[in-house]
């Protein structure tokens, strides 16, 4: 099974509550009052700004990025995909070193001498979390989901790095140019949209959760996934769950986001039985993604999404029309 294919159906369930502000007299110099974040794994205290951040997974990774802050260590399932970063992260991580999530992670992370670590909602088992956190205050999934919102990841490294302006101005940033995109496609509101994987000859994995964190840019452009796939993903209890080939008819909807787990398979998809007659297929309203482009919207950030957004316009033009 192939990376990404677990970041679409791993999970662990592990979440935050709350956690408490810095004083008002904080400041970047080192001289700060301890936050303390409160997590159903217990409570994590971060007793100063951290300078050695170990960041775990994609979403994590551009995060501390975004701040223009170097990671000690990261580790992506890109990178374990495709052999090296994602383009919009590569030129921001320095000299920061490689983690190889397929090795012994907690020796790689140990040796990287952190002094915070950051965890995905997926991928990670639970002995490795008791072990991590004798290394270092350790964070893992914020709302237990999957997929965390990118927008609470950026607001929790602003709380910890005392960096509250920088991180609303990220978060503007980015949701300034999704409501431009809305702007100029004003059609989207209330379409719906289908979010799959081709991960084999006969299998697809699709998207029915609409609280997962990779649900947020489809929902600030005003589209929702179609009831009936949200109704099998309740029935499941699984956020993202497979289909087979022969069911394609599941995935009529407005928009239709695919990609597939290898360039020959994506070029089967469309001779798949169903397919020509999906309403997103007639209407051109389809983005056929690369494996980088599914990732950026698969696994969100400040950094991915702008790369995606680039990748769904004439999509989005198209369903919108």
């Amino acid at each position: 099974m192939t990376a990404l294919t677990v970041a679409l159906i791993g999970a662990l369930t592990l979440g935050m509550s709350a956690c408490s502000a810095p004083a008002e007299n904080d400041d970047a110099s080192g001289s700060v009052a301890p936050v303390t974040i409160n997590t159903s794994a217990g409570s994590v205290t971060i007793d100063s700004i951290p300078k050695r951040i170990v960041a775990i997974g994609d979403q994590w990774t551009d995060a501390v990025a975004a701040f223009g802050v170097t990671p000690a260590a990261y580790g992506t399932t890109a990178q374990m995909q495709g052999g090296s970063v994602s383009p919009w992260v590569k030129d921001k991580l320095g000299s920061a070193k490689q983690i190889n999530l397929s090795g012994d992670r907690v020796s790689q992370i140990a040796a990287a001498d952190p002094d915070l670590i950051l965890l995905p909602g997926f991928g990670v088992e639970s002995a490795e979390i008791g072990k991590l956190k004798a290394i270092a205050p350790t964070i893992p999934s914020i709302t237990g989901a999957q997929i965390d919102p990118w927008q609470d990841q950026i607001t929790l490294l602003g709380t910890i790095l005392r960096q509250k302006d920088k991180a609303t101005e990220i978060i503007d940033g980015v949701q300034g140019q999704v409501t431009e995109l809305k702007k100029a496609d004003p059609g989207l509101a209330g379409k719906t949209f289908t979010f799959a994987y081709l991960y084999s000859a006969d299998q697809i994995q699709v998207f029915g959760d609409p609280k997962d964190g990779a649900a947020t840019l489809f929902a600030d452009l005003g589209l929702t996934i179609p009831q009936r796939l949200q109704t099998l993903a309740a029935q499941q209890k699984m956020p993202r769950f497979p289909i087979s080939t022969e069911n394609i008819p599941e995935l009529n909807s407005d928009l239709l986001v695919v990609a597939a787990s290898s360039p020959q398979l994506a070029a089967t998809l469309k001779d798949l039985p169903g397919y020509g007659q999906l309403d997103s297929v007639k209407r051109n309203a389809v983005a056929q993604l690369d494996l980088t482009a599914i990732t950026a919207l698969n696994l969100p950030s400040a950094l991915s999404i702008p790369y995606a957004l680039d990748k769904l316009k004439p999509a989005l033009a198209a369903a919108a029309a």
